[in-house]
């Protein structure tokens, strides 16, 4: 009588983790699907038409106004309060200084901050000529282009079409990023490239 019981709970035990194997696979590819693109198309198709976005220490601009004077345009969304952008924000400067003679503008858009704590932020660095800083009064550009956490880069090119998204912060001083860009801006006719994995 000990055996069969024995038995039973062996087999109930076995049940139970089988089942879980099964939910946790389920969940598992539930959660890796999501989001999944087969077409590897960017949700975002062109740049979003915001006007009321305000220059620090200046007037509004309008977004398109922006895109149509240069080859490209990045818009990067970030904060003085998020400690990942912080850290990105030279390195992100100093590639947009290394990009301006392509005719790339840069627009830098301040969400859930305040114009002085952005002065005091920024005064550290030098800011080159082809970039804008702004902030987003409003609260909302984050919603516009569909952003959760920041730092997060967009790069359009003159026609606003969205050609690439950059998540998280990122190592803009390695080589691959500029002649990524020379290829997503038709600035050079690139027969060969390696392979990127990141």
């Amino acid at each position: 009588m000990r055996l069969n019981s024995f038995i039973s709970k062996l087999i109930l035990i076995f049940v139970v983790l089988l089942l879980t194997y099964f939910y946790a696979q389920y969940e598992k590819k539930k959660y890796y699907s999501y989001g999944d693109n087969s077409s590897n198309e960017l949700v975002l198709k062109k740049l979003p038409d915001f006007n009321s976005i305000e220059v620090v220490s200046g007037k509004k601009i309008n977004s398109y106004e922006l895109m149509k004077e240069g080859s490209g345009l990045f818009v990067h969304i970030w904060g003085t309060w998020c400690g990942p952008c912080e850290k990105e924000m030279p390195e992100f400067l100093k590639y947009a200084q290394s990009v301006e003679s392509k005719g790339v503008k840069f627009l830098l858009v301040a969400v859930n901050d305040e114009e002085v704590k952005i002065n005091k932020f920024m005064g550290r660095y030098s800011i080159p000529k082809n970039v804008i800083i702004t902030v987003d009064s409003e609260n909302k550009v984050m919603d516009l282009f569909g952003t959760l956490k920041v730092p997060e880069s967009f790069l359009f090119d003159s026609t606003g079409k969205h050609i690439n998204k950059f998540i998280g912060p990122q190592e803009w001083g390695q080589a691959s990023y500029q002649t990524r860009l020379d290829f997503w801006l038709n600035l050079q006719n690139l027969v060969e490239r390696k392979i990127e994995t990141h």
